[in-house]
């Protein structure tokens, strides 16, 4: 029978998710998601329907951006480049609460204003990706 101390029940949730945000990190860098026949599976939105959906190109972001291809991966989804920081924010918050008695909170993210604002952001780049007339096209996911 394991026995898990309470105490270290912290270190156990970081283990955890160090391990998945390893194991992921490690996926994506080794099996590139920019390649035609990659291992990754295609959107289903954009497979039944042959639009572009806000999250298209993600995956093929986080592949460019782990080999350090910065301007690539803007040209797959500039809105998950923009994104970035805010998730590597949130990312430092969560681990910080982990350890620190003092719990910091992330209000901008619960802000009525901020949903509002990311709401119209990705639905309004949902809409323009998918026009098919200069400028918008270069919103759309390409090699």
């Amino acid at each position: 029978m394991i026995i898990i101390d309470l105490s270290k029940k912290k270190y156990l949730k970081l283990l955890l998710y160090s391990a998945a945000a390893s194991i992921i990190v490690l996926l994506y860098y080794f099996f590139d998601a920019r390649e035609e026949r990659s291992l990754f599976p295609h959107c289903p939105f954009n497979t039944l329907t042959g639009l572009y959906c806000p999250g298209c190109g993600s995956q093929r972001v986080l592949t460019a951006l782990l080999h350090g291809d910065v301007l690539g991966a803007m040209k797959f989804n500039v809105l998950a480049v923009a994104a970035i920081p805010f998730i590597l924010y949130s990312s430092f918050v969560f681990m910080y609460n982990i350890f620190s008695e003092k719990k910091l909170q992330q209000k901008i993210f619960y802000s009525p204003a901020f949903v509002r604002i990311v709401l119209f952001t990705v639905v309004t780049f949902w809409i323009l990706r998918n026009i098919p007339v200069y400028p918008f096209t270069m919103l759309a996911p390409h090699q």
